[in-house]
């Protein structure tokens, strides 16, 4: 399974785009939230540079 994603994230180009997930970003625009948000499995961060882009603290991982 790990060589299935070094394959898959080998490439120069971003897998996913670099836009927010919608539903994410739905969110995030709606509740307004503030402070600190953990983001597991962020792949390549997409949605923890939008939420630093909110003042937001993002801490993520993949």
């Amino acid at each position: 399974m790990k060589e299935l994603w070094n394959i898959k994230y080998a490439v120069d180009e971003y897998i996913y785009g670099e836009e927010p997930n919608k539903y994410f970003k739905y969110a995030v625009d709606k509740y307004i939230p503030s402070g600190k948000i953990l983001l597991p499995a962020e792949g390549e961060g997409r949605n923890a540079v939008y939420a630093a882009q909110k003042d937001i603290e993002a801490v993520a991982f993949d």
